[in-house]
């Protein structure tokens, strides 16, 4: 699992920048790269948009394991801004798009 592992390393100090991989949680990733108490400590570093509260308004949490790993942009108006018109890809399945 140690390649596993530092790809999803790589993932989050390089690729998560401008990709996002909105299909995996992190609990999918549990006894597949980290145990579940390092995963939870990961998913908690992550703060995830939820809501609305008790008066109507959206609020943030620390990320659970039940969460899917939150993407670099609230949306893809944003995305294509960042990236002059284009819109990165979504790494959650790309391995299912590849020919063998």
């Amino acid at each position: 699992y140690a390649s596993i592992r530092r790809g999803f390393q790589v993932y989050r100090q390089v690729c998560a920048s401008c990709h996002s991989v909105d299909k995996v949680a992190f609990r999918s990733l549990v006894g597949v790269t980290h145990t579940e108490e390092q995963m939870k400590k990961i998913a908690e570093s992550y703060d995830i948009a939820d809501g609305p509260n008790d008066i109507g308004e959206m609020f943030e949490r620390p990320g659970k394991l039940s969460d899917p790993l939150p993407g670099p942009y609230a949306n893809e108006e944003q995305a294509r801004a960042a990236n002059n018109g284009a819109y990165p890809p979504d790494l959650s399945l790309m391995v299912k798009s590849r020919h063998d």
